[in-house]
């Protein structure tokens, strides 16, 4: 049975455009393009007003004087006479500009031209004209491609009208340039003393402003340093409060650890050494220096001995007291008597001074009073409580003190700013000036500013030869219009054409291999007995003339039938077509000959119940056939009618049935096929055409291969494919393909590409040959009688 292909797409298949064989089926269409385009280019040639064209190139540069002021070279004069690009492309705009042309037809007298007489006679423009016909680029070519060159072009129909224009134009442009660069000279130099005096008031104004700021700030000139006063003071007082604030912290720590000793219940219990433990020895010596001069004992062996220490210690108050005193001195002049730093340094000095006071020695008696360690204890805790009130009091004024200078300092950082800003102010004025004084010092006030020279290096000349057209030139534009509108036809030609293009096109459509190619035969030129003579038509040329080029034809399609039926065990065949009238009943007709003619029992079943064309074909009418096996009134048996051909049996489509599909939907079809498979080697089905009826469609599942009879001068791309998904909707793809009705002459095409007769359908000299050395009839039939083996059945 056919094997399920619907994993191959057999349906509609991409174009692919085939450029070599577009150019075979439609070189008529380039042909007569060409044609065409070449004459519609010498009728331009003939009918086009010749033009003349004048040419001239002009060297732009531009001159750069010495400097008058400081006798220095500017960059353009030390580099030559250059030019940028910009330069040139804005002389390029104005050589081509309104204002130049208008000009150039006052001053050249142009209107008396020809060329121009004609454009007012027409009511045009001749500014317009002149800019249209004008063409302006730069010179060089090369390695002076970038050459500072303009170049300019004008095309007229009259040549010295083209050279006269073209020489106005650039005199008009000549003249501008030269009086562009004097006024220039001019206004370069005003505007630039004018900015001069500008920027030097900006200058004075600014460097005004900013000494005037530095004065009013409190701030101190170290060179190009600026110094904060209130940001120094800041600092000092920031570190003094500081140190108060750990000498606070260290005094009310002690002071909590004293205390809390004192109030504990068992200090009575506690000797004098573990009391007097508690006190440091730099406390225990302060303690004692206070205690000695309170008890007056200032003559004692101990204050004796102790006198060097106290001198020193005195020593050190006053040289505190001489400190405090200039600090106050230094601070009544920067912040005035009623400042609070100065009064906290006012209290300091009095504080020192009492203390001084009270601890002045005295000449008193040895006394022999002992040291009480509990009232030590005591007058130390006495001692810390000051100075923990001292300390916070200075702490307070030193944080007064501190948030005040912050905020002059952040007023003085505020002013800074300012000062930033103005300072930049003069920066940039200043360079403004320089810029403007270098800028001045490199114009020659004397006369000599820079400008630009126009040099002539081609004059314009009347031309001898019209530039255009030219006749080489228009046809080949014109041949290679036709040529496109050729291509474009023959490509539209191609895509409109629903003809299958090639052998290789219908096979890709089908998916299937084309194993013959049937061409058209003339019957009245070959040798075909009368109808008395024989019971078969004559379009069964493979038993007419079986040495005919024709019948070869079908020998081939034989051996590639074989050869595939083998490979796919198929030994039930059926051949339709997408259309009546596509030959498949003759098709099959010479096949079933064919394959008897190699000795194999072959069994021929017209299936076409509707429109039955196989009993004609063999002289086969009114016999029992399908119909009758299928309604189950005759066997397989009865119904196989022998013909004049050996090893052939036919069965013909027998009675007329008014439900042929019924009848090929019946079981009986199945158990008919399954019984020839075993009497017969070769069964072929001719069935319906697909697009027709319904019947191949039905018959396709039961048989073990489908081939597709195509007439590919009458069936279109479209009818294939459909009768193609036709056949992959049920699970069939077409073992093989017949391609019917194709030209027997050898060198023309038949209708669906480049395939030539003679290359596939082995026709022409070569089967002449091959057939006069043919085997003898007799010998053919011994052939025939030798045993073969039989296809194995699905």
């Amino acid at each position: 049975m056919p094997s399920n292909s619907s994993e191959q797409n057999v349906g509609h298949q991409s174009v692919e455009l085939d450029i070599i064989g577009l150019i075979r089926r439609r070189w008529y269409h380039l042909v007569l393009g060409t044609v065409f385009g070449v004459g519609v280019g010498l009728l331009y040639f003939y009918a086009t007003t010749p033009m003349y064209e004048s040419h001239i190139e002009i060297l732009v540069g531009q001159r750069s004087s010495e400097m008058a002021s400081n006798g220095t070279m500017s960059n353009a004069q030390a580099s030559g006479d250059s030019i940028h690009e910009d330069l040139l492309a804005t002389h390029m705009r104005l050589f081509l500009s309104r204002k130049n042309v208008a000009n150039a037809i006052e001053t050249g007298n142009l209107k008396a031209t020809e060329t121009i007489r004609q454009v007012l006679s027409e009511d045009g423009n001749p500014i317009d004209y002149i800019i249209e016909q004008m063409e302006v680029g730069r010179g060089g070519e090369g390695a002076a491609e970038n050459a500072m060159v303009l170049s300019a072009s004008f095309r007229a129909p009259h040549p010295d009208d083209a050279a006269m224009i073209l020489a106005a134009v650039y005199s008009s442009y000549q003249t501008y340039v030269e009086s562009h660069s004097q006024n220039t000279s001019r206004e370069a130099a005003e505007l630039i003393e004018a900015a001069r005096v500008q920027n030097e008031m900006e200058l004075v104004t600014a460097d005004n402003e900013y000494r005037d700021f530095i004065s009013k700030v409190p701030v101190l000139l170290e060179g190009d340093q600026v110094r904060d006063v209130h940001k120094n003071r800041l600092d000092q007082l920031e570190q003094e409060l500081t140190d108060v604030r750990s000498s606070l912290a260290e005094a009310k720590s002690r002071l909590i650890v004293i205390s809390s000793y004192a109030k504990r219940d068992d200090t009575n219990d506690v000797n004098d050494l573990d009391k007097l433990a508690l006190l440091s020895q730099k406390e225990v010596t302060r303690l004692k220096l206070f205690l000695d001069m309170t008890r007056g004992e200032t003559q004692s062996v101990a204050f004796q001995m102790d006198q060097p220490l106290r001198a020193e210690a005195a020593r050190a108050q006053y040289n505190r007291l001489l400190d405090l005193l200039q600090k106050e001195r230094t601070m009544v002049d920067v912040y005035g008597a009623n400042h609070p730093l100065v009064e906290s340094t006012q209290q300091e000095i009095q504080v020192i001074r009492q203390f001084i006071a009270q601890n002045a020695p005295a000449e008193e008696p040895v006394r022999d009073n002992k040291l009480d360690p509990k009232g030590m204890l005591s007058t130390y805790t006495r001692l810390l409580t000051n100075d923990v009130s001292e300390y916070e009091i200075r702490e307070k004024v030193l944080v007064e003190t501190c948030e005040e200078e912050l905020r002059l300092a952040k007023e003085v950082e505020n002013a800074f700013l300012e000062g930033s800003a103005k300072k930049a102010k003069l920066v940039r004025a200043q360079a403004r000036y320089d810029e403007v004084i270098r800028r001045l010092q490199e114009l020659n006030l004397a006369g000599s500013y820079a400008g630009f020279s126009t040099d002539l290096l081609a004059s314009p000349e009347s031309a001898r030869n019209p530039s255009w057209p030219k006749l080489p030139i228009v046809v080949v534009l014109g041949a290679m219009l036709g040529m496109f509108l050729g291509s474009s036809s023959a490509l539209a030609a191609e895509l409109l054409d629903t003809t299958f293009r090639d052998v290789e096109d219908l096979e890709k459509t089908l998916a299937a291999p084309a194993i013959a190619h049937v061409p058209r035969f003339d019957l009245r030129k070959m040798n075909i007995p009368s109808p008395s003579e024989t019971s078969l038509a004559p379009s069964l040329i493979t038993s007419h003339c079986p040495r005919s080029a024709e019948a070869e034809v079908y020998r081939v399609a034989r051996t590639s039938l074989m050869i595939k039926a083998s490979g796919q065990e198929a030994q039930v065949l059926m051949m339709s077509s997408p259309h009546p009238g596509d030959g498949k009943s003759t098709t099959i007709a010479n096949l079933a000959i064919s394959f008897a003619q190699t000795g194999k029992r072959v069994l021929l079943i017209d299936s076409d119940l509707r429109r039955p064309v196989v009993a004609g074909l063999f002289g086969l009418e009114g016999r029992l056939g399908l119909a009758d096996v299928l309604k189950g009134d005759s066997t397989l048996a009865e119904a196989a009618s022998k013909t004049s051909v050996e090893n052939l049996d036919v069965m013909p489509h027998g009675t007329e049935t008014s439900v042929p599909a019924e009848l090929l939907q019946s079981n009986r079809m199945g158990l008919l096929l399954q019984s020839a498979r075993n009497q017969y080697d070769i069964v072929l089905v001719d069935a319906p055409p697909v697009l027709a009826v319904a019947d191949p469609a039905i018959v396709a599942p039961l048989v073990d291969g489908v081939i597709l009879t195509v007439r590919v001068c009458k069936n279109g791309r479209r009818p294939v494919e459909r009768a193609s998904r036709i056949l992959s909707d049920i699970g069939i793809r077409p073992l093989a393909i017949v391609v019917n009705g194709v030209s027997n002459n050898a060198k023309a095409t038949y209708g669906y590409g480049n395939y030539r007769a003679d290359e596939y359908s082995y026709v022409g000299q070569y089967h002449r040959e091959y057939a006069a050395h043919e085997p003898m009839a007799a010998e053919r039939l011994e052939t025939q009688k030798r045993p073969t083996r039989p296809l194995v059945r699905a």
